[in-house]
């Protein structure tokens, strides 16, 4: 049992020991060109979840509708939203693209 409580104790140690400093340059950047999407539900609770989160209404896109903003060049300064089946037409479409 020890042999597992070492490594555990060794990892706490160093996590202690990191500075402020070195924290606060680990979190990662968003790059403003970055189209983000996630998959959202429709009901009240996740519209207020997403407004909660990112301070704005959750903008529902199709697939074909984030492609199009994709080869555009179009920037988004929060992530879309976008049905799970929508989602699955979008991961179709971009294998589709791939496969050209």
């Amino acid at each position: 049992m020890t042999r597992f409580v070492s490594p555990a104790l060794i990892l706490a140690a160093i996590a202690a020991t990191a500075t402020p400093s070195l924290a606060q340059t680990a979190k990662p950047q968003r790059a403003e060109s970055q189209q983000i999407v996630m998959i959202c539900a429709t009901d009240a609770a996740t519209r207020r979840a997403y407004q909660r989160e990112f301070g704005v209404q959750p903008v529902f896109v199709s697939a074909r509708e984030t492609l199009n903003a994709r080869s555009n060049g179009e920037t988004w300064s929060t992530p879309r939203c976008m049905t799970a089946r929508e989602y699955a037409r979008l991961n179709q479409l971009a294998e589709t693209r791939a496969g050209l």
